[in-house]
């Protein structure tokens, strides 16, 4: 089995990362919508509407972004470009926009207090979706280095400041409350730990998106070892039983079940093969395998094996079919309009069918480290028997009686004889399709 290349698997990462930031766009979007409604609602005007038309503008930046996720206008540093002016925008707020439009008297410091370091928590948490670490790290930097410009911008236009440093030892109430409710206290040490939390936060996101990103790519490997390993197994089995193989940790054990199998074969194919090449024996084969293949899938059926020019299908096992005589029927009648219509390498095929309803045994057989999963039991057998009996009285498909009537009205069949089946000790009733010739 070849190998996974490194390249397919960055690429269902990056598949993951626009995922990702697609839902980060969505949910930026409606946060964005209830901060309009809410400040529309719970700010006085003229600052609501204001607000409401900033934000309305980020709203639909974020949507245009979300357009651009995954085309060809898409480049690796929009996202960092989009976090950032969302910051940068954050950072001007913080610096320039009074508490209300109405009075300047409010010293721009008091911004810090009334507004909080949570939209900056807000940002980081919205970058995590976007399953890239360094973009995580990128937006809690440069809040840092943005809140600290601010700071500075806003402490650097004060005459005079106090800090933390200019509160007495054992302070009274009346003392605190001097010092923090003044005017030009900018409370330095705040700003410190609104850093360290910010940081602190940054990074533990960053390293918990980053081990999401091992389990995303190693559950991306695994589903395309999956699907490599569905794809050459299912050449040699059938693809429903490389499925069944690949969820089980043990193999198909054998079970008992009612089944109708179809056993078909190409008549006079030796005749046919002595003229052809090898290969071009092969490539009829293929071509017409194929055909039967699609053919059986369509109608719920598995091609359990293919035995020399011979093809045995069964319905009900492994896969469950409710009404396998019916779908068994259906893929025989299918299998003669198909081989009556078109060549296959320039050849006309004429086959002959078999099809049994009954018991089987279906599962894995075999001894060692080799195994392959088959069907066996009367019905199989009798299946083939009818298959050879179609040269005896002259017909293309023969049919059990009983899987006739489990077929139902849907197709018109007539009586060929009781006959007798080699291995059976009994006759058994056979029918053919009624517009078939005898």
């Amino acid at each position: 089995m070849s190998t996974i290349a490194p390249a397919d698997v960055e690429q269902d990462l990056a598949l993951a990362e626009q995922a990702g930031l697609r839902l980060m766009l969505k949910t930026r979007t409606v946060v964005l919508a209830l901060m309009i409604v809410i400040g529309l609602f719970n700010a006085n005007y003229p600052t609501n509407v204001i607000s409401a038309g900033v934000l309305t503008l980020f709203l639909f930046s974020g949507v245009l972004q979300h357009q651009m996720v995954g085309t060809g206008f898409e480049r690796w540093w929009h996202r960092y470009a989009f976090f950032s002016v969302d910051i940068v925008a954050i950072a001007f707020m913080f610096t320039f926009m009074p508490l209300s439009l109405g009075t300047s008297e409010i010293p721009q410091i008091f911004v810090f207090r009334a507004i909080g370091v949570e939209y900056a928590f807000a940002l980081v948490a919205l970058s995590a979706l976007s399953l890239t670490p360094r973009l995580v790290l990128w937006v809690g930097a440069l809040i840092t280095v943005l809140m600290w410009t601010t700071h500075w911008w806003i402490v650097s236009g004060m005459e005079r400041t106090l800090d933390w440093d200019d509160l007495p030892v054992g302070p009274s109430r009346e003392q605190f409350l001097d010092l923090f409710l003044n005017p030009d206290f900018i409370g330095t040490g705040s700003r410190f730990v609104e850093t360290f939390f910010i940081l602190s936060c940054t990074a533990v996101i960053a390293l918990v998106v980053y081990r999401a990103r091992g389990v995303v790519r190693a559950r991306a490997t695994a589903d395309r070892q999956r699907r490599r390993a569905l794809e050459v197994f299912g050449q040699y089995v059938p693809p429903q039983i490389a499925q069944r193989l690949l969820e089980s940790e043990t193999s198909l054990l054998p079970e008992s079940r009612t089944a109708t199998v179809l056993f078909a074969d190409i008549e006079g194919f030796t005749r046919m093969s002595e003229n052809k090449p090898p290969e071009g024996v092969i490539a009829l084969l293929n071509t017409y395998f194929d055909a039967v293949t699609d053919i059986v899938s369509d109608e719920g059926g598995v091609v359990i094996s293919f035995v020399g020019d011979a093809v045995v299908a069964a319905f009900n096992a492994p896969l469950p079919v409710e009404e396998h005589a019916r779908q068994a029927v259906r893929a025989a009648r299918a299998l003669l309009d198909i081989c009556a219509s078109r060549t296959f390498e320039g050849e006309t095929i004429r086959i002959r069918i078999g099809v049994a309803t009954g018991p089987v045994a279906a599962g894995c057989v075999g001894g060692g480290q080799r195994q392959a999963y088959t069907v066996y039991g009367d019905t199989v057998n009798l299946a083939q028997r009818l298959e050879a009996l179609n040269k005896q009285h002259g017909t293309r498909a023969m049919f059990l009686q009983a899987t006739a009537e489990a077929a139902g009205g849907e197709f018109a069949f007539r009586d060929i004889a009781t006959t007798p089946v080699r291995g059976r000790s009994e006759p058994v009733n056979v029918l053919t399709f009624a517009d078939t010739a005898s």
